[in-house]
Protein backbone atom coordinates (compact mmCIF):
# COMPACT_ATOMS: atom_id res chain seq x y z
CA UNK A 1 0.00 0.00 0.00
CA UNK A 2 1.06 3.49 -0.66
CA UNK A 3 2.13 5.58 1.66
CA UNK A 4 1.90 9.18 1.98
CA UNK A 5 3.40 12.11 4.39
CA UNK A 6 2.69 15.85 4.21
CA UNK A 7 5.28 17.75 2.86
CA UNK A 8 5.98 19.55 5.90
CA UNK A 9 6.28 16.13 8.09
CA UNK A 10 9.56 14.91 5.81
CA UNK A 11 11.50 17.99 6.71
CA UNK A 12 10.83 17.86 10.70
CA UNK A 13 14.54 17.52 12.72
CA UNK A 14 16.38 18.19 10.19
CA UNK A 15 18.70 21.61 9.99
CA UNK A 16 17.89 24.64 7.59
CA UNK A 17 19.60 24.38 3.76
CA UNK A 18 21.32 27.42 3.18
CA UNK A 19 21.60 29.01 -0.66
CA UNK A 20 24.13 31.68 -1.13
CA UNK A 21 23.69 34.03 -4.07
CA UNK A 22 21.63 36.54 -5.70
CA UNK A 23 18.17 37.81 -5.98
CA UNK A 24 17.03 39.88 -8.57
CA UNK A 25 13.89 41.14 -10.37
CA UNK A 26 12.94 39.22 -13.62
CA UNK A 27 10.70 40.97 -16.15
CA UNK A 28 9.30 38.21 -18.63
CA UNK A 29 7.44 39.06 -21.52
CA UNK A 30 6.16 36.32 -24.40
CA UNK A 31 6.06 37.25 -28.01
CA UNK A 32 5.09 34.96 -30.59
CA UNK A 33 8.33 35.31 -32.55
CA UNK A 34 11.60 37.14 -31.96
CA UNK A 35 11.54 40.56 -33.06
CA UNK A 36 13.82 41.53 -36.27
CA UNK A 37 16.18 44.70 -35.87
CA UNK A 38 14.39 47.88 -35.71
CA UNK A 39 10.99 46.50 -35.42
CA UNK A 40 8.41 46.78 -32.78
CA UNK A 41 6.30 43.91 -31.85
CA UNK A 42 3.47 43.62 -29.02
CA UNK A 43 3.84 41.28 -26.20
CA UNK A 44 0.92 38.59 -26.18
CA UNK A 45 1.74 38.98 -21.78
CA UNK A 46 3.98 39.73 -19.43
CA UNK A 47 4.66 39.69 -15.44
CA UNK A 48 7.51 40.26 -13.45
CA UNK A 49 8.61 37.86 -10.88
CA UNK A 50 11.61 37.56 -7.90
CA UNK A 51 14.63 35.35 -9.56
CA UNK A 52 17.89 34.66 -9.22
CA UNK A 53 19.22 31.16 -8.95
CA UNK A 54 19.80 30.98 -5.24
CA UNK A 55 16.80 32.65 -4.58
CA UNK A 56 14.89 30.23 -6.96
CA UNK A 57 16.54 27.39 -5.42
CA UNK A 58 14.81 28.78 -2.17
CA UNK A 59 11.59 28.90 -3.32
CA UNK A 60 11.30 25.21 -4.49
CA UNK A 61 12.88 24.36 -1.17
CA UNK A 62 10.00 26.13 0.83
CA UNK A 63 7.75 25.13 -1.57
CA UNK A 64 8.52 21.45 -0.58
CA UNK A 65 7.91 22.24 3.03
CA UNK A 66 11.91 22.79 3.42
CA UNK A 67 13.10 25.22 6.39
CA UNK A 68 15.60 27.37 3.94
CA UNK A 69 17.53 30.18 4.34
CA UNK A 70 18.74 32.69 1.45
CA UNK A 71 21.65 34.33 2.16
CA UNK A 72 22.51 37.31 -0.45
CA UNK A 73 22.69 40.80 -0.91
CA UNK A 74 19.28 42.81 -0.67
CA UNK A 75 18.58 46.68 -1.80
CA UNK A 76 16.75 48.87 0.77
CA UNK A 77 15.83 50.63 -2.84
CA UNK A 78 11.70 50.43 -2.24
CA UNK A 79 11.67 49.23 -5.69
CA UNK A 80 13.37 46.12 -4.13
CA UNK A 81 10.57 45.56 -1.23
CA UNK A 82 8.55 43.53 -3.14
CA UNK A 83 11.39 41.14 -3.79
CA UNK A 84 12.26 41.28 0.27
CA UNK A 85 8.12 40.59 0.95
CA UNK A 86 7.25 37.79 -1.42
CA UNK A 87 11.05 36.13 -0.08
CA UNK A 88 8.87 36.83 3.61
CA UNK A 89 5.57 36.14 2.53
CA UNK A 90 6.95 32.09 1.62
CA UNK A 91 8.84 31.85 5.07
CA UNK A 92 12.41 32.12 3.32
CA UNK A 93 14.70 33.18 6.63
CA UNK A 94 16.56 36.08 5.47
CA UNK A 95 17.31 37.98 8.72
CA UNK A 96 21.04 37.67 8.07
CA UNK A 97 21.41 39.01 4.94
CA UNK A 98 23.15 42.22 4.27
CA UNK A 99 21.68 45.32 2.77
CA UNK A 100 23.16 48.37 0.55
CA UNK A 101 21.90 51.36 -0.87
CA UNK A 102 22.27 50.66 -4.47
CA UNK A 103 19.73 50.18 -7.09
CA UNK A 104 18.92 46.26 -7.12
CA UNK A 105 19.81 44.03 -10.56
CA UNK A 106 17.56 43.30 -13.19
CA UNK A 107 16.76 40.47 -15.71
CA UNK A 108 14.80 41.33 -19.01
CA UNK A 109 13.38 37.91 -20.66
CA UNK A 110 11.71 37.35 -23.80
CA UNK A 111 10.26 33.95 -24.05
CA UNK A 112 9.39 33.23 -27.84
CA UNK A 113 6.60 31.01 -28.21
CA UNK A 114 7.41 29.84 -31.92
CA UNK A 115 10.89 28.52 -31.50
CA UNK A 116 10.40 27.78 -27.53
CA UNK A 117 13.22 29.66 -26.62
CA UNK A 118 14.69 32.30 -24.21
CA UNK A 119 16.82 35.01 -23.89
CA UNK A 120 17.89 36.88 -21.04
CA UNK A 121 19.40 40.33 -20.70
CA UNK A 122 20.81 40.94 -17.44
CA UNK A 123 21.66 44.14 -15.97
CA UNK A 124 23.78 43.70 -12.34
CA UNK A 125 24.25 47.63 -12.05
CA UNK A 126 27.62 46.96 -10.02
CA UNK A 127 25.83 45.23 -7.33
CA UNK A 128 27.62 44.04 -4.38
CA UNK A 129 27.73 40.33 -3.83
CA UNK A 130 27.72 38.81 -0.13
CA UNK A 131 31.13 38.66 1.71
CA UNK A 132 33.28 36.26 3.64
CA UNK A 133 32.59 39.01 6.86
CA UNK A 134 28.70 38.32 6.15
CA UNK A 135 28.99 34.46 5.88
CA UNK A 136 31.37 34.02 9.29
CA UNK A 137 28.49 36.32 11.43
CA UNK A 138 25.93 33.39 10.88
CA UNK A 139 26.38 30.32 13.39
CA UNK A 140 27.32 27.27 10.96
CA UNK A 141 25.64 24.61 13.46
CA UNK A 142 22.00 25.51 12.15
CA UNK A 143 22.85 24.38 8.85
CA UNK A 144 22.47 20.53 7.31
CA UNK A 145 23.08 21.99 3.72
CA UNK A 146 24.73 24.78 1.97
CA UNK A 147 24.31 25.45 -1.61
CA UNK A 148 26.61 27.91 -3.52
CA UNK A 149 26.34 29.25 -7.01
CA UNK A 150 30.30 29.11 -8.34
CA UNK A 151 30.15 32.92 -9.29
CA UNK A 152 32.57 34.65 -7.88
CA UNK A 153 36.02 32.56 -6.65
CA UNK A 154 37.38 35.60 -4.30
CA UNK A 155 34.13 35.47 -2.27
CA UNK A 156 33.60 31.48 -2.44
CA UNK A 157 36.62 30.27 -1.65
CA UNK A 158 36.71 31.58 1.73
CA UNK A 159 33.34 30.63 2.69
CA UNK A 160 33.86 26.52 1.27
CA UNK A 161 37.39 26.78 3.13
CA UNK A 162 35.11 27.74 6.73
CA UNK A 163 32.78 24.85 5.87
CA UNK A 164 35.67 22.54 5.36
CA UNK A 165 36.94 23.89 9.12
CA UNK A 166 33.87 23.63 10.83
CA UNK A 167 33.59 19.81 9.56
CA UNK A 168 37.02 18.70 10.61
CA UNK A 169 36.65 15.63 12.93
CA UNK A 170 32.85 16.33 13.55
CA UNK A 171 29.88 13.54 12.93
CA UNK A 172 27.37 16.16 11.96
CA UNK A 173 29.29 17.39 8.68
CA UNK A 174 27.75 20.22 6.73
CA UNK A 175 26.75 18.84 3.12
CA UNK A 176 28.07 21.42 0.78
CA UNK A 177 26.33 21.34 -2.77
CA UNK A 178 28.17 23.78 -6.27
CA UNK A 179 26.51 24.99 -9.07
CA UNK A 180 28.72 25.92 -11.95
CA UNK A 181 27.60 27.58 -14.94
CA UNK A 182 30.25 29.90 -15.94
CA UNK A 183 33.71 30.79 -15.96
CA UNK A 184 34.62 27.31 -15.36
CA UNK A 185 39.38 27.27 -15.32
CA UNK A 186 38.61 30.37 -13.00
CA UNK A 187 35.91 28.26 -10.60
CA UNK A 188 37.50 25.06 -10.76
CA UNK A 189 39.36 24.74 -7.50
CA UNK A 190 35.89 24.88 -5.54
CA UNK A 191 35.58 21.36 -6.54
CA UNK A 192 38.33 20.15 -4.01
CA UNK A 193 35.55 21.53 -1.21
CA UNK A 194 31.85 20.29 -2.55
CA UNK A 195 30.32 16.81 -2.10
CA UNK A 196 27.92 17.66 -5.02
CA UNK A 197 28.72 19.18 -8.26
CA UNK A 198 26.29 20.31 -10.65
CA UNK A 199 27.05 21.80 -14.09
CA UNK A 200 25.30 23.59 -16.43
CA UNK A 201 24.93 22.75 -20.26
CA UNK A 202 26.04 26.17 -20.80
CA UNK A 203 29.36 25.09 -20.38
CA UNK A 204 29.52 22.71 -23.18
CA UNK A 205 30.58 25.31 -26.16
CA UNK A 206 33.26 26.91 -23.95
CA UNK A 207 34.62 23.96 -22.82
CA UNK A 208 34.27 21.70 -25.88
CA UNK A 209 32.11 19.36 -24.45
CA UNK A 210 30.69 17.34 -27.50
CA UNK A 211 27.36 15.29 -26.04
CA UNK A 212 26.08 14.66 -22.59
CA UNK A 213 28.76 11.48 -21.95
CA UNK A 214 31.87 13.63 -23.29
CA UNK A 215 31.20 16.04 -20.73
CA UNK A 216 31.63 13.89 -18.36
CA UNK A 217 34.11 11.77 -19.56
CA UNK A 218 36.11 15.43 -19.48
CA UNK A 219 35.41 16.02 -16.08
CA UNK A 220 36.20 12.85 -14.81
CA UNK A 221 39.60 13.31 -16.58
CA UNK A 222 40.09 16.65 -14.52
CA UNK A 223 39.41 15.16 -11.66
CA UNK A 224 41.53 12.47 -12.20
CA UNK A 225 44.65 15.13 -12.87
CA UNK A 226 44.42 17.11 -9.65
CA UNK A 227 47.34 16.95 -7.68
CA UNK A 228 47.52 16.88 -3.66
CA UNK A 229 47.05 15.04 -0.98
CA UNK A 230 43.57 13.63 0.33
CA UNK A 231 41.79 16.01 -2.31
CA UNK A 232 37.95 15.14 -1.71
CA UNK A 233 36.17 13.90 -4.85
CA UNK A 234 32.39 15.22 -5.18
CA UNK A 235 29.41 13.64 -7.03
CA UNK A 236 29.17 15.10 -10.21
CA UNK A 237 25.70 16.24 -12.19
CA UNK A 238 26.41 17.66 -15.51
CA UNK A 239 22.51 18.89 -16.80
CA UNK A 240 21.73 18.36 -20.69
CA UNK A 241 18.56 20.09 -21.10
CA UNK A 242 16.14 17.62 -23.28
CA UNK A 243 18.06 14.47 -22.95
CA UNK A 244 18.36 14.36 -19.27
CA UNK A 245 21.92 14.12 -16.73
CA UNK A 246 24.83 12.32 -16.38
CA UNK A 247 26.40 11.18 -13.08
CA UNK A 248 30.15 10.73 -12.06
CA UNK A 249 29.81 8.46 -9.17
CA UNK A 250 32.71 8.77 -6.34
CA UNK A 251 34.85 6.38 -8.80
CA UNK A 252 33.94 7.77 -12.07
CA UNK A 253 31.75 5.65 -13.55
CA UNK A 254 28.72 7.31 -15.64
CA UNK A 255 25.51 7.06 -15.50
CA UNK A 256 22.70 8.35 -17.55
CA UNK A 257 19.36 9.51 -16.12
CA UNK A 258 16.58 10.04 -18.74
CA UNK A 259 14.80 13.04 -18.73
CA UNK A 260 11.21 13.43 -18.15
CA UNK A 261 9.62 15.25 -21.10
CA UNK A 262 6.19 17.58 -19.96
CA UNK A 263 3.41 17.13 -22.50
CA UNK A 264 3.19 21.18 -23.33
CA UNK A 265 5.58 24.26 -22.01
CA UNK A 266 3.90 26.80 -20.83
CA UNK A 267 7.19 28.58 -18.51
CA UNK A 268 10.57 26.84 -18.58
CA UNK A 269 12.25 30.01 -16.98
CA UNK A 270 13.86 28.42 -13.62
CA UNK A 271 13.53 24.82 -14.91
CA UNK A 272 16.79 24.30 -13.72
CA UNK A 273 16.81 26.41 -10.87
CA UNK A 274 14.16 23.64 -9.62
CA UNK A 275 16.32 20.63 -10.30
CA UNK A 276 19.09 22.07 -7.74
CA UNK A 277 16.15 22.74 -5.45
CA UNK A 278 14.39 18.85 -5.72
CA UNK A 279 18.06 17.74 -6.04
CA UNK A 280 18.57 18.41 -2.38
CA UNK A 281 15.19 17.87 -1.39
CA UNK A 282 15.51 14.51 -2.58
CA UNK A 283 18.66 14.15 -0.97
CA UNK A 284 18.52 15.89 2.26
CA UNK A 285 15.42 15.55 3.15
CA UNK A 286 14.27 12.40 2.11
CA UNK A 287 17.83 10.37 2.27
CA UNK A 288 17.36 9.27 -1.54
CA UNK A 289 20.51 7.81 -3.34
CA UNK A 290 22.11 10.18 -5.89
CA UNK A 291 20.47 8.59 -9.23
CA UNK A 292 16.91 8.59 -7.93
CA UNK A 293 17.61 12.52 -6.71
CA UNK A 294 18.77 13.27 -10.20
CA UNK A 295 15.49 11.19 -11.18
CA UNK A 296 13.66 13.42 -9.29
CA UNK A 297 15.09 16.73 -10.19
CA UNK A 298 14.23 15.89 -13.57
CA UNK A 299 10.80 15.17 -13.16
CA UNK A 300 10.12 18.45 -11.13
CA UNK A 301 12.10 20.53 -13.53
CA UNK A 302 9.24 18.87 -16.06
CA UNK A 303 6.58 19.42 -13.96
CA UNK A 304 7.68 23.33 -13.13
CA UNK A 305 7.57 23.68 -16.94
CA UNK A 306 3.76 23.12 -17.29
CA UNK A 307 3.03 25.73 -15.71
CA UNK A 308 4.06 29.59 -14.59
CA UNK A 309 6.00 30.10 -12.24
CA UNK A 310 6.72 27.41 -8.68
CA UNK A 311 3.74 27.31 -6.88
CA UNK A 312 2.35 24.36 -8.56
CA UNK A 313 5.73 22.14 -7.90
CA UNK A 314 4.85 20.79 -4.26
CA UNK A 315 1.13 18.97 -5.75
CA UNK A 316 4.03 16.20 -7.26
CA UNK A 317 3.93 15.01 -3.60
CA UNK A 318 0.31 14.98 -2.56
CA UNK A 319 -1.77 11.93 -3.02
CA UNK A 320 -4.35 12.22 -6.27
CA UNK A 321 -7.98 13.69 -4.84
CA UNK A 322 -10.23 10.61 -5.08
Amino acid sequence: MTQYGHKLSWAVGKKTVLCIGTTTIDFVSTIKHFPEENSHQKVIGGYWIRGGKASNNCTVLANLGVKVEFLGMLSSWSVFQVLVDDLKSRGIIIENCPTCDQGAPFSSVILTKATKTRNIVYCNNNFPYVSIDDFRKLNLNQYGWIHIRALYFDKSLPMVKDIEAYNANRKDKIVLSMEFDNNLDDMWPLMDYCDYAVFSKKLAQPNGWVSLEDACMQLDERLRMRWGLNLKRPYVVVLWGDQGAGILDLNGNFTHVKPHKPKRIVDALGAGDTFVGAFIYALYIRERSVSVAVDFGNRMASYKCTKNGYDHIANILLPPIL
